[in-house]
């Protein structure tokens, strides 16, 4: 039952955030190859950064994904980062 929980110097935790990530104007272009790069651009971007992704799920035109972080992160700067790296990558 522990093992749900992160421990580290007097704090336990265990967070996660929803995170959706939809294109502008709902187009659909998260289709074939497209798809699995940006998957793995976050995928190297939360394991740069020691997030863990619990769950990834992409459509043609938004991204699912389930982060596990520390307590010591802001959800609105993680966001801000995998928008900005994304992008800029597609």
């Amino acid at each position: 039952m522990d093992n749900r929980y992160n421990r580290y110097n007097r704090r336990k935790y265990s967070l996660k955030v929803h995170m959706v990530l939809v294109t502008k104007y709902r187009k659909q272009i998260l289709k074939g190859s497209i798809a699995d790069n940006v998957k793995q651009k976050i995928y190297d971007i939360c394991n740069s950064k020691g997030y863990g992704i619990i769950a990834m799920e992409t459509d043609k035109d938004h991204i699912h994904f389930l982060i596990s972080y520390d307590t010591t992160d802001r959800v609105c700067d993680m966001v801000k980062l995998i928008k900005q790296q994304t992008t800029y990558y597609l």
